[in-house]
This record gives C-alpha cells, structure tokens and sequence, in this order.
C-alpha cells in the first residue's frame, strides 16, 4: 500500500512538473542588453529575464521596463521604461538614459500590442561582492 502511495505521488509530482516546465518556458525568456539607453539601471552586457505575459490580465504601469518592438525594424527589439499611459492606451516609452536614447520623443507613442514582456529580473552579472551565479554557474565538486 505505502508502495502505490508513493509511486501516485511521484506519478502527480512528474505530471505537474511536465505542465509546469514549458507553462514558465513559454512565459519567460532571456534577453542581452546592448545598449546604453537604460543606464544607469541596465548596462550593456546585462541579461535579463522577461515576462512575456505580464500584461495578459494587468495593464502596463508607469515606471515598468518592458521591451517593445522597434517600429522602425520590427526585427529589432527596443528596452524602455513606460513612462506615461495616453488617454487612447498608447505609452510613452522613455530610456532612463536620455542623450544615448532613442524613444518616444523621437518614435513617438506606442501602441500596447508593440510590447514584448516587462523585464523582471537582472540576473547576470551578480552585485558586486556576491559570488558567482550566472547563466554557466559551474558545479560543485563531490569530495
């Protein structure tokens, strides 16, 4: 009997770890900063974490991160911060670093649909005077 316990548990824990896995891999994503319209907050050679259905049930607020479409190249993928909501939805995409930015007040407003994922996390490289942890975080040795 305690074997059957078992063996359901294990059963119910690898079915949801199968819906789990993909649900997150295909709400999250990693990008690389490139830049430098988003210093001091993001550098160049920053990466990133996205989510990419942030805004499915919440709308985007003032002050968020989100990557958006570059309507000159939807090809190339802008990082802005919103700024401001206009009446008609639209959003003011500004960098935090304004002489190297090219933004809404050269693009203008975008529209909601022009927004790829509100960044969430920095994840590479660590703070300063914290170890090493980044996306090729070697393993430790057994003794």
């Amino acid at each position: 009997m305690r074997g059957l316990a078992l063996a359901l548990a294990c059963g119910a824990g690898a079915g949801a770890l199968m819906w789990f896995v993909p649900h997150l891999a295909g709400r999250f994503t990693r990008y690389a900063i490139a830049g430098e319209s988003m210093l001091p907050t993001l550098q160049p050679g920053d990466w990133v974490i996205v989510d990419r259905r942030a805004w499915a049930h919440d709308e985007p607020r003032e002050g968020e991160i989100a990557l958006a479409r570059d309507p000159r190249d939807p090809g190339r993928t802008l990082v802005k911060r919103i700024r401001v909501r206009e009446p008609g939805g639209d959003l003011w995409l500004l960098g935090d670093n304004s002489r190297r930015s090219t933004d809404s007040r050269t693009l203008g407003a975008f529209p909601p649909e022009a927004l790829l994922g509100r960044v969430r996390w920095r994840y590479w490289p660590p703070p300063l005077g914290e170890p090493a942890s980044g996306p090729r975080r070697a393993t430790a040795e057994r003794a």
